[in-house]
């Protein structure tokens, strides 16, 4: 799993820079040249948007209430969590950074 963070997150992605957006429109290609796929991936709206649920009960807005902001993920097919981090050092930030981490399977 790829999670991008960003200082301050768009309103939407079409918000982003285009620079951005073509870097994001090519990473599929990129992505693939090196032998793993996208399995799933979106941009996430901004945290004032979220629903947070704590003890069972809805409270509006991000209860992780710091900056950076989860921006966006991408879920990754690769060949080995060294494979996965080459891939997410393509990914484009605004003012932010990526992480990788493993998915946990059975």
């Amino acid at each position: 799993m790829i999670l991008i963070y960003e200082r301050e997150a768009p309103e939407s992605a079409l918000a982003a820079p285009p620079t951005v957006l073509e870097a994001h429109l090519r990473l599929p290609r990129q992505i693939a040249e090196t032998g793993a796929r996208i399995l799933a991936g979106n941009a996430m709206g901004p945290p004032s948007h979220a629903v947070s649920i704590r003890d069972n009960v809805p409270v509006g807005g991000s209860l992780a209430g710091t900056e950076p902001t989860l921006a966006g993920y991408f879920l990754v097919e690769a060949s080995d969590l060294d494979h996965a981090v080459w891939i997410g050092r393509m990914i484009p930030v605004i003012d932010g950074w990526v992480e990788v981490r493993p998915v946990l399977t059975s």
